[in-house]
This record gives C-alpha cells, structure tokens and sequence, in this order.
C-alpha cells in the first residue's frame, strides 16, 4: 500500500467522521431551534392580552390626549392673566404706598398747625392771666412765680457771669410792638 492510499483511507474516514458529526450537530441545532420556538411562541401568546390591554389603554386616552392642548392653551391664558393682575397690584401697591406718605405728610402738618394754635393760645391766655402786660418777660434760673396775678415777683439782679445761664422769653405781640415804636 501506497502512502498516498493511506492517506486517501484516512482522509474518506475523518470526511465519514466529520459528516456524522455534522448531522448530530443539525440533530441537536434543530432541537435548540424548536425548544427556543416554543418558547417564542409561549411568550407571545402570553403577550398578547397584555397588547391587547395597552391598545385598549391608547384608545381610551386618545380623547384625553386631544383634550391637553386646549388644556395647555388655558393654563397659559391663565398664567398671562395673573401676570397682568399682579402688574395691577403692583401700581395698587404704589398707589397705597404714595397715599400712605401724603396722610402721614397731611399727619405731620395737622400737628404743626395743632401745637401752634396750642401755643398761640397759651399766649393768648398769659396775656389774659396777667402776664403780657406790655414789657418783655424775663426768665432766670432761681426766680420763683408770682405770688398773684397782680403783683409781679420781683426780679433778682443777676451778675453777668450767671447771666448766660438764664435765658429769655419774649412774648411775640409784645416784640412787635416794640419794633412798631
């Protein structure tokens, strides 16, 4: 026997080998193929009420879904209308602000006037008591009241050093009669 026979013998057996081994290999692919198949075909099955359930879900949105865009279109109506209103409040605030200050300015001048016609008054009524009688009052400090209306205290004689101490009151009427003089 020739080498080459040989090698022909061997090589016709692993082709033998090698096309069993192929036919298990689709036996055993086949197997495979139809397990996972099945498989496939079980799940879909199981799939199929849940399909069916989400497309019933879509077709009972689908009203609700062409309801959200006017339901958008008024919400934005919405938002620019309390954007207005708040711009309103806004010039509300500043006006109750502005009103605010003028009452407290109107306040002020009310109780400027108030204490004026307070101190005219008293004057009026120093007049009226005595004690305008046409001079000048002179205040010091350690002079005592008049013991009555008719009698005026009599006034210290101060040195000038105790002078800048004192201070003096004039009665306005009686200061402008001494100008008018």
């Amino acid at each position: 026997m020739d080498p080459l026979q040989i090698f022909l013998i061997i090589l016709v057996i692993a082709g033998i080998f090698a096309l069993v081994e192929l036919g298990l290999l689709f036996k055993k692919s086949r197997a495979v193929v139809e397990e996972v198949s099945k498989n496939a075909n079980d799940t879909i099955e199981q799939m199929q009420p849940i399909i069916q359930k989400v497309d019933g879900m879509m077709d009972d949105l689908q009203p609700a879904v062409k309801q959200v865009q006017p339901l958008l279109d008024k919400a934005g109506t919405a938002v620019d209308v309390a954007t207005v209103d708040m711009a309103s409040l806004n010039d509300i605030l500043s006006d109750v602000s502005t009103m605010t200050n003028t009452a407290s300015n109107v306040t002020t001048t009310v109780s400027k006037v108030a204490d004026n016609t307070a101190n005219s008054v008293a004057g009026v009524i120093g007049k009226i008591s005595g004690r305008g009688k046409g001079a000048p009052q002179q205040k010091l400090e350690g002079e005592t009241a008049p013991a009555s209306a008719e009698e005026p205290a009599p006034q210290k004689e101060e040195p000038a050093k105790n002078a800048s101490q004192g201070y003096v009151t004039y009665d306005e009427n009686n200061s402008d009669e001494k100008s008018a003089e």
